[in-house]
């Protein structure tokens, strides 16, 4: 069972669930497929700076499938939760009454894929979530449920 659905309060329900987009692979890979172009050089300069790319994509792959995993975006009736983190945990909830203002923004590149970071500023305290699927669909059900 999700920490969301573990800490929900009496009475409160799931309105909608973001998720973290596809992109934040995109990294990983082009670095994992140019240390294995650059390491099939015999020997030489290239040969080892392919092996660094090679190191360096499969952490970073291992990073991000663990963000992925353990990312959980929720608008409820009552809050907003945002909770990072697999192996230890980051979690904020902000209760939909105490929520100033929202903001999106997104690359040219984002708009294209369908992703983007939602801002979240509360009591001067400003949160940024980046990589949201539809971050424009987030920002509006916080929305309706301020309303």
């Amino acid at each position: 069972m999700s920490y969301i659905q573990n800490n929900l309060q009496a009475g409160e329900e799931i309105k909608y669930r973001a998720d973290i987009h596809w992109y934040i692979f995109v990294c990983p890979v082009v670095l994992i497929l140019l240390g294995a172009f650059f390491s099939l050089v015999p020997s030489g300069l290239l040969y080892y700076t392919g092996l660094i790319f090679l190191l360096l994509g499969l952490l970073q792959l291992v990073k991000r499938t663990f963000l992925k995993l353990g990312a959980e975006y929720v608008v409820t009736n009552k809050k907003v939760v945002l909770k990072s983190g697999f192996f230890s945990r980051d979690a904020l909830e902000l209760s939909l009454n105490k929520c100033e203002g929202l903001r999106v923004t997104q690359s040219v590149l984002g708009r294209i894929l369908g992703f983007g970071a939602v801002v979240v500023t509360t009591g001067g305290v400003t949160n940024t979530f980046e990589f949201i699927v539809d971050p424009v669909k987030f920002r509006n059900e916080i929305n309706a449920q301020l309303l």
